[in-house]
Protein backbone atom coordinates (compact mmCIF):
# COMPACT_ATOMS: atom_id res chain seq x y z
CA UNK A 1 0.00 0.00 0.00
CA UNK A 2 1.25 3.65 -0.62
CA UNK A 3 2.46 5.69 1.65
CA UNK A 4 -0.03 8.64 2.69
CA UNK A 5 1.69 12.08 2.65
CA UNK A 6 -0.03 14.99 4.35
CA UNK A 7 1.12 18.73 4.50
CA UNK A 8 0.61 20.56 7.38
CA UNK A 9 0.41 24.10 6.94
CA UNK A 10 0.16 26.31 9.98
CA UNK A 11 -1.50 30.36 10.25
CA UNK A 12 1.97 31.33 12.25
CA UNK A 13 4.97 29.16 13.63
CA UNK A 14 3.95 27.00 15.93
CA UNK A 15 6.91 25.06 17.53
CA UNK A 16 4.88 22.76 19.35
CA UNK A 17 2.98 21.07 16.34
CA UNK A 18 6.38 20.12 15.38
CA UNK A 19 6.86 18.06 18.29
CA UNK A 20 3.26 16.99 18.62
CA UNK A 21 3.27 15.29 15.16
CA UNK A 22 5.93 13.90 15.71
CA UNK A 23 5.36 11.96 19.35
CA UNK A 24 2.97 10.40 16.81
CA UNK A 25 4.38 9.95 14.06
CA UNK A 26 7.95 8.40 12.39
CA UNK A 27 7.77 9.99 9.60
CA UNK A 28 7.60 14.57 9.91
CA UNK A 29 10.04 16.56 7.47
CA UNK A 30 9.67 20.49 8.75
CA UNK A 31 10.10 21.95 5.27
CA UNK A 32 9.31 25.80 6.80
CA UNK A 33 8.46 26.88 10.06
CA UNK A 34 4.95 26.62 8.46
CA UNK A 35 4.68 23.92 6.61
CA UNK A 36 5.40 20.25 7.30
CA UNK A 37 5.12 17.04 5.57
CA UNK A 38 3.68 13.82 7.67
CA UNK A 39 3.74 10.10 6.89
CA UNK A 40 0.57 9.19 8.32
CA UNK A 41 -0.63 5.83 9.22
CA UNK A 42 -2.48 3.40 7.18
CA UNK A 43 -6.05 4.02 8.76
CA UNK A 44 -5.48 8.19 9.54
CA UNK A 45 -7.22 10.74 7.59
CA UNK A 46 -6.28 14.53 7.68
CA UNK A 47 -8.63 14.83 10.54
CA UNK A 48 -6.34 12.62 12.53
CA UNK A 49 -3.46 14.74 11.63
CA UNK A 50 -5.52 17.83 12.58
CA UNK A 51 -6.05 16.55 15.85
CA UNK A 52 -2.68 15.39 16.62
CA UNK A 53 -1.28 19.12 15.15
CA UNK A 54 -3.76 20.67 17.60
CA UNK A 55 -5.47 22.17 14.98
CA UNK A 56 -8.49 20.59 15.55
CA UNK A 57 -10.55 18.36 18.45
CA UNK A 58 -10.51 19.59 22.43
CA UNK A 59 -6.80 19.76 22.32
CA UNK A 60 -7.23 22.74 19.57
CA UNK A 61 -4.52 25.08 19.97
CA UNK A 62 -3.57 26.31 16.61
CA UNK A 63 -4.79 27.64 13.33
CA UNK A 64 -4.19 25.85 9.83
CA UNK A 65 -4.90 22.99 7.82
CA UNK A 66 -4.11 19.56 6.55
CA UNK A 67 -4.20 18.21 3.46
CA UNK A 68 -3.72 14.73 2.37
CA UNK A 69 -1.35 14.95 -1.01
CA UNK A 70 -2.17 12.26 -3.64
CA UNK A 71 1.16 11.91 -5.53
CA UNK A 72 1.13 15.15 -7.27
CA UNK A 73 3.58 17.82 -6.23
CA UNK A 74 5.87 20.19 -8.23
CA UNK A 75 7.77 23.71 -7.69
CA UNK A 76 11.28 24.61 -6.95
CA UNK A 77 12.45 24.12 -3.30
CA UNK A 78 15.30 22.46 -1.21
CA UNK A 79 16.74 19.30 -2.33
CA UNK A 80 16.55 17.65 1.06
CA UNK A 81 12.39 17.77 0.55
CA UNK A 82 12.31 16.16 -2.80
CA UNK A 83 14.59 13.20 -1.24
CA UNK A 84 12.54 12.90 1.83
CA UNK A 85 9.21 12.18 -0.61
CA UNK A 86 10.96 10.51 -2.63
CA UNK A 87 11.75 8.05 0.18
CA UNK A 88 8.61 8.71 2.14
CA UNK A 89 6.76 7.18 -1.52
CA UNK A 90 9.21 4.14 -2.00
CA UNK A 91 7.49 2.67 1.26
Amino acid sequence: MAQKIYAVALDKPEPAVEERLKDRYTRVFKHTDTLLFVVGGANDISEDLAVAAGIKGEQREVDGVVFRLRGSYSGYTKSTLWEWMKDATDG
